[in-house]
């Protein structure tokens, strides 16, 4: 047996996520509402207002259970927002987005992306290796997005060893990416197809020669035409999100911005590539507007393959990259462009240890879905704030253990031991950066093609452990923010990380 054959995949686990102490498995926001209800209740017991005490009693138990118990990851009130919010959003008509001659928006914005994308502008130029380049400009919270493509060669490709040595080289990007100045996150996408074969059979048709064999050009028609109708693709492009404000210290100065993370492009793509990037090119303005209309419309791989091949191609500015319309008036499920959609999220990260090629089936290619995007975000972490946070992590986790009313079960031990490495990781130098995953598949607009994608979508979920849900009432929001653009969730949430933490 070689040495290479030899090598084991490694395994990656130790995933903890942040929860306050709580106690009798209520949040501390729930305790703090819990036990100002129950000293309002003292106070008209001891004045003799039992009634008083009853209804107080009452309010505070309906308010625990209906604003802090979760339900399939949700609370009751944050179902009923949601509800009531895509309710409103109906009733104003802001659910369905149409562009061109029937648009009701201004004539300049007439074919742009819808939501947060609107506002969205890009911004070109060369980097220090002479490439071009279009940062996206988030006017709206000041920040600028860098998207590169990358080329991975695939685990099956290469040897164990290698493999190993990538994820290691990926784990320490995303270390960096906590002390990197400006940086407010980061984001992999993986997009997945089932393309039409019909390019590269054009392609190797093309390559016939005049002066050659019948025979020979017969051979290769036939090689062409034995071709599978369709073919696997998968892209991959990672993002980088900065802050305007922090990189040129004014929010007015866009100019300075876009040259410091320009300045940075060389070494994030070295980075990248030595992580399984390999060929890492930043993305220009026409292709970020072709990743948006094969989102929108996954058919047109087939006429833009032989537009290409036919030197037809005709570059696609942002300002028109907007879907012809957008339907998201049914919750769960958006129609765009004669196709819909679908968003799961991750709830709770996986429960077991993975290795290399444990997401492989989620992100390849599936008959099942005309395209996918699966989502990785990465939200930097101060080192300052990770050890505290960490430290404060392992005292709930023993908290939890020394106040049940029975033996802590092998859950507490288990999330106590997490803790506890966690914070022996940081002591030796790692980092803490917080991540989620959210997922987005596009399927025919159909009674079966949708529930067979649906049903598949979970196939490849549960096995991987990993605790989710359907984005049941903001399914637009979460269909673009799976798109390589740069949009971070929690730079539009009011809701700050210390409180999010308060509430599980």
């Amino acid at each position: 047996m070689s040495e290479s054959a030899q090598v084991r995949a490694d395994r990656y686990g130790n995933w903890m996520r942040p929860s306050s102490a709580g106690l009798f498995g209520l949040s501390l926001a729930a305790l703090i509402v819990a036990g100002g209800g129950v000293v309002f209740a003292m106070l008209f017991m001891v004045s003799g207002k039992w009634q008083g005490m009853l209804v107080v009693l009452g309010l505070t138990a309906a308010v625990v259970l209906i604003g802090f118990v979760r339900f399939g990851g949700r609370t009751l009130a944050g179902k009923l927002t949601d509800w009531v919010s895509l309710a409103r959003r109906r009733a104003r008509g802001e659910t369905l987005y149409v562009t061109g001659a029937l648009s009701t928006l201004p004539p300049e914005v007439a074919e742009r992306l819808p939501g947060v994308l609107l506002d969205v502008e890009t911004v070109s130029g060369s980097d220090g290796l002479g490439r071009r380049y279009s940062l996206l400009h988030h006017k709206a919270v000041g920040q600028l997005a860098a998207v590169f493509g990358c080329a991975p060669n695939g685990a099956a490709m290469q040897d164990q060893a290698v493999v190993n040595g990538q994820v290691a080289n990926f784990g320490q990007w995303v270390s960096s990416l906590s002390v990197e100045d400006g940086l407010t996150g980061a984001t992999i996408v993986v997009d997945s197809a089932s393309e039409s074969s019909a390019g590269m059979v054009q392609a190797i048709k093309d390559t016939y020669v005049e002066s050659a064999p019948e025979f020979a050009a017969q051979v290769l028609g036939a090689a062409a035409d034995t071709l599978p109708g369709r073919t696997s693709t998968v892209n991959v492009y990672a993002t980088m999100v900065y802050d305007v404000e922090t990189l040129a210290g004014s929010k007015n100065d866009l100019d300075a911005a876009v040259a410091e993370v320009a300045a940075r492009m060389p070494s994030t793509s070295t980075s990248l590539a030595s992580a399984g990037g390999n060929a890492v090119t930043p993305l220009v303005e026409h292709e970020l507007s072709q990743v948006a209309e094969l989102a929108y419309q996954p058919s047109r791989d087939q006429e833009m393959a032989l537009d290409a091949l036919e030197g037809l191609t005709v570059p696609r500015s942002w300002e028109h990259a907007g879907p012809e319309f957008f339907d998201d008036s049914a919750g769960r499920i958006v129609r765009h462009d004669g196709v819909a959609s679908a968003t799961v999220m991750m709830t709770v990260p996986p429960q077991s240890f993975i290795h290399a090629r444990s997401f492989d089936a989620l992100f390849g290619p599936n008959p099942k879905f005309l395209r996918k995007r699966v989502a990785i975000f990465y939200r930097p972490v101060d080192p300052g704030r990770g050890a505290r946070t960490v430290d404060q992590q392992v005292k709930n986790a023993q908290w939890r253990m020394d106040t049940r009313r029975s033996r802590p079960t092998a859950y507490d031990r288990a999330a106590r031991a997490v803790a506890e490495k966690t914070e022996e990781e940081l002591a030796a130098g790692a980092r803490l950066s917080m991540f989620s995953m959210m997922v987005t598949v596009t399927f025919a607009d159909e009674e079966k093609a949708q529930r067979e994608a649906l049903h598949q979508l979970k196939m490849l979920m549960t096995p991987l452990m990993m605790d989710h849900r359907f984005v049941e009432h903001a399914g637009s929001a979460a269909f673009h923010i799976t798109l390589p653009f740069g949009v971070l969730p929690w730079r539009y949430s009011a809701k700050p990380v210390w409180l999010e933490g308060a509430m599980d």
